[in-house]
Protein backbone atom coordinates (compact mmCIF):
# COMPACT_ATOMS: atom_id res chain seq x y z
CA UNK A 1 0.00 0.00 0.00
CA UNK A 2 2.68 2.50 1.02
CA UNK A 3 4.68 1.64 -2.50
CA UNK A 4 1.07 2.62 -4.54
CA UNK A 5 1.15 5.36 -2.79
CA UNK A 6 4.30 6.89 -3.13
CA UNK A 7 4.04 5.55 -6.70
CA UNK A 8 0.65 7.66 -7.07
CA UNK A 9 2.73 10.81 -5.65
CA UNK A 10 6.04 10.59 -8.06
CA UNK A 11 3.53 10.37 -11.50
CA UNK A 12 1.65 13.28 -10.53
CA UNK A 13 2.71 16.88 -12.37
CA UNK A 14 4.63 19.54 -10.92
CA UNK A 15 1.39 21.07 -10.15
CA UNK A 16 -0.52 18.68 -8.31
CA UNK A 17 2.59 18.08 -6.22
CA UNK A 18 2.58 21.87 -5.52
CA UNK A 19 -1.37 21.71 -4.73
CA UNK A 20 -0.50 19.05 -2.49
CA UNK A 21 2.32 20.74 -0.57
CA UNK A 22 0.56 24.00 -0.27
CA UNK A 23 -2.86 22.05 1.33
CA UNK A 24 -0.75 20.21 3.97
CA UNK A 25 1.35 23.06 4.89
CA UNK A 26 -1.51 25.20 5.22
CA UNK A 27 -3.73 22.32 7.12
CA UNK A 28 -0.71 21.46 9.26
CA UNK A 29 0.18 24.94 9.88
CA UNK A 30 -3.01 26.08 10.86
CA UNK A 31 -3.61 22.86 13.65
CA UNK A 32 -0.08 22.97 14.86
CA UNK A 33 -0.04 27.37 15.55
CA UNK A 34 -3.31 26.77 17.37
CA UNK A 35 -1.83 23.82 19.15
CA UNK A 36 1.34 26.05 20.34
CA UNK A 37 -1.03 29.07 20.98
CA UNK A 38 -2.83 26.84 23.60
CA UNK A 39 0.02 25.18 25.21
CA UNK A 40 3.01 27.98 24.84
CA UNK A 41 3.13 30.56 27.89
CA UNK A 42 6.21 32.27 26.46
CA UNK A 43 5.30 35.78 25.55
CA UNK A 44 5.89 36.06 21.71
CA UNK A 45 2.51 35.54 20.24
CA UNK A 46 -0.60 37.74 20.93
CA UNK A 47 -3.44 35.60 21.69
CA UNK A 48 -6.70 37.09 22.44
CA UNK A 49 -8.39 35.01 25.71
CA UNK A 50 -10.59 31.81 24.72
CA UNK A 51 -13.98 32.39 24.12
CA UNK A 52 -13.50 36.10 23.56
CA UNK A 53 -14.41 38.18 20.49
CA UNK A 54 -12.09 41.23 21.09
CA UNK A 55 -8.54 41.61 19.34
CA UNK A 56 -5.52 40.77 21.40
CA UNK A 57 -3.89 43.95 22.18
CA UNK A 58 -0.96 45.57 24.60
CA UNK A 59 -3.66 44.87 27.33
CA UNK A 60 -3.59 40.82 26.80
CA UNK A 61 -0.10 40.14 25.60
CA UNK A 62 2.87 39.89 28.07
CA UNK A 63 4.85 42.19 27.19
CA UNK A 64 8.72 41.12 27.10
CA UNK A 65 10.90 42.65 29.80
CA UNK A 66 12.79 45.38 29.54
CA UNK A 67 15.83 43.70 31.56
CA UNK A 68 17.98 41.26 29.43
CA UNK A 69 17.62 38.03 29.12
CA UNK A 70 19.09 35.62 31.63
CA UNK A 71 20.93 32.75 30.30
CA UNK A 72 18.36 30.11 32.12
CA UNK A 73 15.47 31.83 30.12
CA UNK A 74 17.40 31.73 26.93
CA UNK A 75 17.36 28.00 27.72
CA UNK A 76 14.13 28.12 28.58
CA UNK A 77 13.17 29.32 24.74
CA UNK A 78 15.54 27.32 23.15
CA UNK A 79 13.99 23.75 24.63
CA UNK A 80 10.41 25.93 23.58
CA UNK A 81 11.44 26.21 20.26
CA UNK A 82 11.70 22.72 19.28
CA UNK A 83 7.84 22.27 19.94
CA UNK A 84 6.96 25.76 17.75
CA UNK A 85 5.02 25.07 14.35
CA UNK A 86 8.40 26.48 12.45
CA UNK A 87 10.51 24.17 13.67
CA UNK A 88 7.84 21.05 13.29
CA UNK A 89 6.16 21.96 9.88
CA UNK A 90 9.31 23.76 8.26
CA UNK A 91 11.28 20.54 7.64
CA UNK A 92 8.25 18.65 6.39
CA UNK A 93 7.16 20.70 4.04
CA UNK A 94 10.68 21.41 2.53
CA UNK A 95 10.69 17.68 2.53
CA UNK A 96 8.07 17.92 0.19
CA UNK A 97 9.42 20.54 -1.75
CA UNK A 98 12.60 18.55 -2.76
CA UNK A 99 10.35 15.30 -2.83
CA UNK A 100 8.36 16.98 -5.71
CA UNK A 101 11.85 18.59 -7.04
CA UNK A 102 13.77 15.68 -6.53
CA UNK A 103 16.35 17.49 -4.72
CA UNK A 104 19.03 16.06 -4.30
CA UNK A 105 18.40 13.32 -7.11
CA UNK A 106 20.95 10.79 -4.77
CA UNK A 107 17.91 10.05 -2.26
CA UNK A 108 15.61 9.34 -5.11
CA UNK A 109 11.75 9.05 -3.82
CA UNK A 110 9.55 7.28 -2.04
CA UNK A 111 9.25 6.83 1.82
CA UNK A 112 12.95 6.71 2.19
CA UNK A 113 13.76 9.83 0.17
CA UNK A 114 11.44 11.62 1.51
CA UNK A 115 12.55 10.25 4.83
CA UNK A 116 16.01 11.08 4.08
CA UNK A 117 14.99 15.11 3.31
CA UNK A 118 12.99 15.56 6.25
CA UNK A 119 15.75 14.17 8.80
CA UNK A 120 18.22 16.31 7.04
CA UNK A 121 15.73 19.26 7.74
CA UNK A 122 15.32 18.69 11.35
CA UNK A 123 18.92 18.12 11.35
CA UNK A 124 19.50 21.89 10.22
CA UNK A 125 16.68 23.31 12.07
CA UNK A 126 18.60 22.01 15.06
CA UNK A 127 21.83 23.28 14.54
CA UNK A 128 20.98 26.43 13.67
CA UNK A 129 18.70 26.93 17.18
CA UNK A 130 21.67 26.01 18.55
CA UNK A 131 24.28 28.51 17.46
CA UNK A 132 21.78 30.73 17.68
CA UNK A 133 21.57 30.37 21.31
CA UNK A 134 25.65 30.54 21.60
CA UNK A 135 25.76 33.70 19.64
CA UNK A 136 22.45 35.39 21.03
CA UNK A 137 24.26 34.33 24.65
CA UNK A 138 27.42 36.20 23.26
CA UNK A 139 25.85 39.60 22.12
CA UNK A 140 22.85 39.19 24.65
CA UNK A 141 20.46 39.68 21.53
CA UNK A 142 16.72 38.96 22.28
CA UNK A 143 15.34 36.69 19.32
CA UNK A 144 12.13 36.35 20.44
CA UNK A 145 9.28 38.30 18.35
CA UNK A 146 7.51 40.82 19.47
CA UNK A 147 3.95 42.13 17.49
CA UNK A 148 3.86 45.27 16.29
CA UNK A 149 0.49 46.47 17.46
CA UNK A 150 0.18 48.70 14.52
CA UNK A 151 -2.61 49.39 11.93
CA UNK A 152 -2.61 48.78 8.20
CA UNK A 153 -1.84 45.31 6.18
CA UNK A 154 1.01 46.60 4.71
CA UNK A 155 2.65 48.42 7.68
CA UNK A 156 1.93 45.04 9.61
CA UNK A 157 3.78 42.78 6.80
CA UNK A 158 6.42 45.09 6.50
CA UNK A 159 6.92 45.28 10.02
CA UNK A 160 7.05 41.40 10.14
CA UNK A 161 9.62 40.94 7.36
CA UNK A 162 11.90 43.47 9.29
CA UNK A 163 12.29 41.43 12.25
CA UNK A 164 13.54 38.35 10.33
CA UNK A 165 16.72 40.58 10.18
CA UNK A 166 16.64 42.68 13.44
CA UNK A 167 16.59 41.74 16.93
CA UNK A 168 16.22 43.28 20.12
CA UNK A 169 19.19 44.51 21.72
CA UNK A 170 19.74 44.84 25.31
CA UNK A 171 18.48 48.48 26.21
CA UNK A 172 15.24 47.92 24.25
CA UNK A 173 16.49 48.83 20.83
CA UNK A 174 17.06 47.37 17.39
CA UNK A 175 20.36 45.07 16.23
CA UNK A 176 21.34 42.93 13.47
CA UNK A 177 20.07 39.18 14.26
CA UNK A 178 23.36 37.91 14.30
CA UNK A 179 21.98 34.75 15.75
CA UNK A 180 19.68 34.09 13.72
CA UNK A 181 22.18 34.43 10.15
CA UNK A 182 24.50 32.46 12.03
CA UNK A 183 22.48 30.20 12.91
CA UNK A 184 20.76 28.95 9.89
CA UNK A 185 23.92 29.57 7.63
CA UNK A 186 26.14 27.50 10.20
CA UNK A 187 23.62 24.74 9.65
CA UNK A 188 23.56 24.64 5.97
CA UNK A 189 27.33 24.86 6.13
CA UNK A 190 27.43 21.72 8.45
CA UNK A 191 24.95 19.99 6.76
CA UNK A 192 27.48 19.55 3.73
CA UNK A 193 29.41 16.67 5.47
CA UNK A 194 25.94 14.81 4.94
CA UNK A 195 24.41 16.22 2.00
CA UNK A 196 25.33 14.06 -1.17
CA UNK A 197 27.83 15.03 -3.89
CA UNK A 198 25.36 17.03 -6.05
CA UNK A 199 24.05 19.48 -2.79
CA UNK A 200 27.75 19.08 -1.02
CA UNK A 201 29.46 22.41 -1.80
CA UNK A 202 29.35 26.45 -0.60
CA UNK A 203 26.80 27.63 -3.35
CA UNK A 204 24.25 24.97 -2.20
CA UNK A 205 25.10 25.54 1.41
CA UNK A 206 24.65 29.50 0.36
CA UNK A 207 20.63 28.83 -1.20
CA UNK A 208 19.81 26.55 2.11
CA UNK A 209 20.53 29.37 4.26
CA UNK A 210 18.93 31.59 2.67
CA UNK A 211 15.88 29.52 1.92
CA UNK A 212 15.98 28.95 5.70
CA UNK A 213 16.08 32.66 6.33
CA UNK A 214 13.16 33.41 4.08
CA UNK A 215 11.24 31.05 5.35
CA UNK A 216 11.70 33.22 8.85
CA UNK A 217 9.85 36.03 6.78
CA UNK A 218 6.62 33.54 6.48
CA UNK A 219 6.47 32.66 9.96
CA UNK A 220 7.08 35.90 11.23
CA UNK A 221 4.08 37.30 8.79
CA UNK A 222 2.03 34.55 10.09
CA UNK A 223 2.37 35.27 13.90
CA UNK A 224 1.85 38.76 13.37
CA UNK A 225 -1.92 38.31 11.68
CA UNK A 226 -2.55 34.87 13.81
CA UNK A 227 -4.60 36.93 15.97
CA UNK A 228 -6.67 37.92 13.38
CA UNK A 229 -7.15 34.86 11.94
CA UNK A 230 -7.95 33.18 14.98
CA UNK A 231 -10.58 35.85 15.57
CA UNK A 232 -12.23 36.26 12.23
CA UNK A 233 -11.24 32.89 10.90
CA UNK A 234 -10.89 30.31 13.22
CA UNK A 235 -13.49 31.71 15.34
CA UNK A 236 -16.03 29.37 16.96
CA UNK A 237 -19.65 29.92 16.67
CA UNK A 238 -21.79 31.02 19.14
Amino acid sequence: MGSLRWNFISACGPRTKARAVFVLFSVTSIFSIRLHAQQSDLPDMPIAQPGSDAPANASQTSSLSPDPLTFRERLRIYRRSFTRPESLIGPLLGAAVGQARNTPPEWGQGAQGFGERAASGYARSAIARTIALGVGAIDHEDPRYTPSHLTGVWRRGWYATTRTFVSRSPNGGNMPAYSRFAGVYGAAFIANTWEPPSQADAAHALQRGSTALLSSVGWHILEEFWPDIRRNVLRRPQ
